[in-house]
């Protein structure tokens, strides 16, 4: 069961740390409590898939981000519901993604440099700061913030992830249900 006649993608972009993974598992409960069974592609599972050590240098990144719309365009044409929470911040993933995906979604996590420094769940900013990780989104490779995108929710310390939650659900509602069909 989809969400919308022929599949959709809900695309949550952000920096590392800002929140899409738990936004992404929250949301696929939320689906399932309402009968949907989404698709979820994390972008760190992707990355597993490719049976290849993958770089995080920006040519790498922006390879993957490619591999990523595509099998979600794949699998939404399938009539899936499909969540990718991925960093994949370049404007040309999310040009091609509008272009190519009926049905899709850009959600983007708009969280400060500062607040996701601070959250840091992988350590990835401290091994920054400590000289023992490079090719950082947001610190040494720039992020392409999204120009338009259909949701965005701020993320800075003040606003709990529940509350994230609530809001999305909400704006998800009238995107999803909101559109003309025709």
């Amino acid at each position: 069961m989809s969400l919308i006649p022929g599949g959709c993608v809900l695309w949550l972009t952000g920096l590392s740390g800002s929140g899409k993974t738990t936004l992404a598992r929250q949301l696929d409960l939320w689906l399932k409590s309402r009968g949907i069974h989404p698709v979820m592609l994390d972008g760190d599972a992707i990355r597993d898939l490719l049976l290849e050590p993958a770089g995080h240098d920006r040519a790498t990144r922006l390879r993957i981000a490619r591999f990523n719309a595509r099998l979600c365009r794949f699998l939404s044409s399938q009539g899936l519901t499909v969540i990718c929470p991925t960093i994949s911040m370049f404007n040309e993933i999310q040009s091609w993604n509008r272009d190519n995906i009926p049905g899709y979604i850009e959600i983007f996590l708009d969280a400060p440099i500062d607040v996701v420094r601070a959250r840091d769940p992988k350590g990835i900013y401290h091994r920054f700061e400590r000289g023992e990780a490079s090719e950082v989104v947001g610190l040494d490779i720039q992020a392409e913030f999204p120009q338009s995108p259909d949701i965005r929710l701020p993320m800075d310390r003040h606003i709990s992830i529940e509350s994230s939650f609530a809001t999305l659900t909400s704006l998800l509602n009238g995107h999803l249900y909101g559109r003309n069909h025709s």
